[in-house]
């Protein structure tokens, strides 16, 4: 089994989340980081506060893409999808 790092299980315990959609979470931080020029801490404590709603629909489509662009809109000050 492979061992999440300590971001992954913060993320794991902040979010509810499975390990594997922990990671994959991590994932999407570290492409928003790359594309807004934030830091992984500045987007997670976006996402603690700014994106209920973004996790309920991922909840329901689990498009994990859909998810990491509606993200990016918020924080670039984009509309929404």
């Amino acid at each position: 089994m492979i061992q999440l790092t300590e971001f992954e299980k913060k993320l794991l315990e902040t979010f509810a989340l499975s390990d594997r959609d922990a990671r994959r979470l991590q994932r999407v931080i570290q492409d928003l980081s790359i594309v807004v020029g934030m830091e992984h801490e500045e987007i997670y404590d976006f996402m603690r506060f700014g994106v209920e709603n973004e996790l309920e629909i991922l909840k329901t489509d689990y498009n994990w893409e859909h998810f990491r662009i509606r993200i990016q809109k918020k924080l670039k000050k984009s509309p929404p999808l």
